[in-house]
């Protein structure tokens, strides 16, 4: 739970040096510190019910001149433990930490915009696959510059294996800029690549490995249940093997869609109010990071109002919200989320 809630917290964006420790849910309780220790302050939980989290404001242990961040959207584990964050800042787009926040090292110049990333084997090797959604920072200061994106896949020690074509490459996309800003990907069990166009037109693209074109699916369809705006994510639950679902934030609308792997649309999780993610599956639960919020659920939108969303992996009802308020049904269904 540990790792998988950094991954969370990261992906929302709210801190660089921010980590939240499992405190209820799987009966993980704060050691004792040390005596001769200097004074902490009392830990802050977070959470509601039985999925309560600490916050820990010291795990990453890095200096900022070695591996500053500008934005981070989202981490991976490593089969080897280490995980592996994605930052747009130009100076690094990966740092790669041990499960205590140890800083082990940065790799990645020259690949811009990161804000998505997928960890995957093939042949006993270990990839990482990057996004760079198009929005562009420079290394002093909030100074971000729109253009296309592009999906790269490279070793975990930052070799560079070959970049995606983008749709336009391909013939069946717009040229010019901001016209294909991907959020994020995910690996299906053929070893495809789905990619989630979200800043710019919303499709999902299936590639191969090499870059061809498998399909083409979603988009806007404004008025329709498969609607999608800002698909901002992307992941898939494989729990039923008969039945593997894609679920893509609509990120604009507080709602993440289930698709099937052909493209056809399953259902909706509404979440008014919130503006989430991509949801990450681990166990009976459900996890995902909220960006922003609307003022008391219902108002205009906040800047700086995300927080996190646990739900129940079979009902997919929301069962806590670190740093949100407490989950509310009525009548079956969820009440509007805020940060708190």
């Amino acid at each position: 739970m540990k790792q998988t809630i950094l991954h969370y917290l990261f992906a929302a964006g709210l801190a660089s040096h921010l980590s939240l420790t499992a405190w209820a849910h799987e009966g993980v309780h704060p050691a004792k510190g040390s005596e001769s220790a200097p004074a902490e302050p009392a830990a802050t939980i977070l959470g509601h019910g039985s999925d309560k989290y600490k916050v820990d404001l010291h795990w990453a242990k890095a200096d900022p001149n070695i591996a500053p961040v500008i934005n981070s959207h989202a981490m991976v584990e490593g089969r080897d433990g280490l995980i592996y964050l994605v930052t747009d800042h130009p100076q690094n787009a990966f740092l790669v930490f041990k499960k205590d926040g140890t800083f082990v090292r940065a790799f990645g110049k020259g690949l811009e915009g990161g804000h998505g990333v997928e960890i995957f084997e093939h042949n006993g090797e270990e990839f990482l696959i990057h996004v760079d959604c198009g929005w562009h920072f420079e290394a002093e200061g909030w100074k971000p510059s729109a253009g296309n994106g592009r999906v790269t896949l490279l070793k975990t020690d930052g070799t560079i294996v070959r970049h995606l074509p983008t749709p336009y490459e391909l013939g069946i996309g717009e040229a010019g800029p901001k016209k294909f800003m991907p959020c994020d990907v995910a690996v299906t069990a053929q070893h495809t690549i789905l990619i989630a166009d979200g800043y710019a037109s919303n499709y999902i693209y299936e590639m191969t490995m090499t870059g061809e074109l498998v399909k083409r699916w979603g988009g806007r369809a404004e008025g329709k249940p498969e609607d999608l705006q800002n698909a901002h994510g992307i992941s898939m639950d494989t729990s039923n093997p008969a039945k593997t679902l894609v679920w893509v934030p609509s990120r604009s609308t507080n709602q993440i869609k289930a698709f099937t792997l052909a493209g056809e649309y399953v259902e909706t999780i509404e979440l008014p109010g919130a503006y989430a993610g991509q949801l990450f599956f681990r166990g009976d639960r459900i996890y995902t990071a909220v960006c922003w919020s609307k003022e008391n659920g219902t108002g205009p939108r906040l800047n700086q109002s995300g927080f996190l969303l646990v739900m129940d992996r079979a009902s997919h009802k929301v069962i806590s919200a670190p740093g949100g308020n407490e989950p509310v049904y009525v009548d079956g269904k969820i009440q509007p989320l805020y940060q708190t």
